[in-house]
């Protein structure tokens, strides 16, 4: 037993004296390296891993879609289309291609503490945050959020008409603009109403002396006022069936007749040309280009005629969505084939009742 312990006791001394060795040896390359700083590694723990933060959603100007790229066949649109309903239904919907209603909005009172009335249109803010929707008969137009369907804000008094800044007679789409703004035209007063899209507040206007074809001094019968990226607007008028381009200065551009008993809703494409309907009972989209020519038409007889057809957006450079208010339909058309590709009458939960206005968002 005393060898076995006196073997230990060598064996820690040779330990030692090797500690004491090597502490040695760090001491000296410490003192070498005195002017550099020691690193020492931490532990540290495991970056945190977050779901990534979603994109901000962005809309369109209703025609900026035709800029999307062509869509194969079995595709009839991605994203979502945004419905109002101009019957007793008084409501907006908000479908995707499946058919599926995934928002809904009633205009009238309650829920809204001051109702609407049926909407004519809505309409998507450039910034998907908000919609904003007008009723003709209503005699108003409001903004919702869009995530919490809150009122932004209320303009125009409940079936009641009239011609100063507070009151309309017969408004009709209220069109966000690029820059945050509304416009929207006034029919009956053959005005239109720059309004601040984030109170409604009246802050200019063209039109207002008398309804005769003379833009941008006066408009006969003005039935919508599309803004365009550059800030232009297309104006569609009833009476006479004109569509002028203003240019963000006011100043006329081009100004022609079309070939629409009734043009409704005119709205500038990414190449110039403007598309719009023709509402009547053997309703027609048209697509007019700067010049004034025809460049598509798309007016089917039989059973697919369109009766009433109140506004067409583009989903993409090859689809069409169109609004056939009577004949209680959205269909989506390829325009390079002019064959339906779509089509949408509700649904056992939700069937369409004269649906007046589109709007679309690729997301």
């Amino acid at each position: 037993m005393g060898r076995v312990c006196l073997g230990l006791r060598s064996a820690v001394s040779r330990v030692r004296a090797r500690v004491l060795a090597v502490s040695v040896t760090l001491a000296m390359l410490l003192t070498a390296c005195s002017s550099a700083p020691l690193l020492v590694p931490v532990a540290t723990a495991p970056a945190a891993t977050t779901a990534p933060i979603p994109a901000p959603l962005v809309c369109l100007l209703p025609g900026q879609g035709a800029a999307l790229p062509a869509l194969p066949p079995g595709v009839p649109f991605t994203g979502h289309l945004l419905i109002a309903e101009s019957s007793r239904k008084s409501r907006i919907l908000e479908i995707n291609p499946s058919g599926t209603v995934t928002w809904t909005l009633s205009t009238a009172s309650p829920p809204l503490a001051h109702p609407l009335g049926a909407p004519d249109d809505a309409f998507y803010t450039t910034g998907c945050t908000a919609i904003v929707a007008n009723s003709e008969y209503g005699q108003g137009a409001l903004a919702v959020n869009r995530l919490t369907s809150a009122v932004l804000w209320q303009i125009g008094s409940y079936l009641r008409r009239g011609d100063n800044l507070t009151h309309f007679n017969n408004p009709d789409d209220a069109v966000p603009a690029a820059d945050g703004t509304v416009w929207m035209a006034d029919i009956n007063n053959c005005r239109l109403l720059h309004l601040n899209g984030a109170t409604g507040a009246l802050i200019g206007m063209l039109g207002g002396h008398g309804c005769s074809h003379n833009p941008p001094w006066q408009f006969s019968e003005p039935n919508g006022a599309f803004p365009t990226s550059s800030g232009s607007l297309v104006v569609t008028e009833i009476s006479g069936s004109w569509v002028t381009w203003l240019n963000p200065n006011g100043s006329v551009r081009w100004s022609h007749r079309v070939p629409a008993a009734y043009p409704s809703d005119a709205l500038a494409l990414p190449d110039g040309s403007v598309l719009l309907t023709d509402y009547s009972s053997f309703g027609a989209v048209l697509r007019v280009a700067a010049d004034g020519t025809v460049v598509w038409r798309y007016a089917p007889s039989g059973a697919g005629q369109l009766n009433h057809p109140s506004i067409a957006i583009p989903l993409a450079s090859n689809r069409i969505a169109i609004c056939d208010d009577f004949g209680n339909r959205i269909i989506v058309v390829d325009p390079t084939t002019s064959r339906v590709v779509w089509e949408w009458s509700g649904n056992a939960a939700y069937h369409l009742l004269r649906p007046d206005g589109l709007d679309y968002r690729p997301s």
